[in-house]
């Protein structure tokens, strides 16, 4: 009986988690984003050959953040999100690994009115390239979403070949 209970709780509990994500699939990855955000493919892949995207903006309702993902099979520019003349890109922070090298860094508008932060990790054997980032109106509406963006990120499958 006890057994039976704990397993109706986590299946109700494994239910109630994935209705509120949906999965994106990329042209050579998959990610989990809030269900209530609009998914927004951005660069078509250059190799998958498919019309699928290396990178894509997810958007909150209440358009406050929005999340990103670039994930091609092998490294190349994300010319999405290059700094704009309205923008100026903070200090680049590099963490060097074994394999890898990962750069975090801060594009904000010189207005103030927003901040995308990046987490770009480069692996030096595989020769990729991966860039997870979140665009924020002020830290209110960042840490009103940090939660969902941490799992966001946490979520990315990468895939060698489709």
């Amino acid at each position: 009986m006890k057994r039976t209970i704990l397993l109706s709780i986590f299946a109700i509990a494994t239910i109630g988690l994935s209705a509120q994500t949906k999965t994106f699939r990329g042209s050579f990855f998959e990610i989990k984003y809030p269900a209530t955000f609009t998914a927004k493919g951005s660069l078509v892949s250059e190799t998958a050959g498919d019309g699928s995207f290396d990178s894509v903006f997810f958007t909150s309702p209440d358009g406050d953040v929005e999340f990103y993902v670039y994930s091609p099979q092998w490294s190349s520019s994300a010319d999405d999100i290059e700094v704009q003349p309205n923008e100026t890109k903070g200090k680049e922070e590099y963490t060097n690994g074994k394999n890898t090298v990962v750069i975090h860094y801060t594009i904000s508008a010189k207005d103030g009115s927003y901040a995308r932060s990046y987490q770009e990790t480069r692996n030096r054997i595989e020769k990729t390239t991966t860039i997870i980032g979140i665009k924020y109106k002020n830290m209110k509406a960042y840490n009103k979403y940090k939660k969902e963006y941490l799992a966001f990120k946490a979520s990315l499958v990468q895939f060698a070949d489709n």
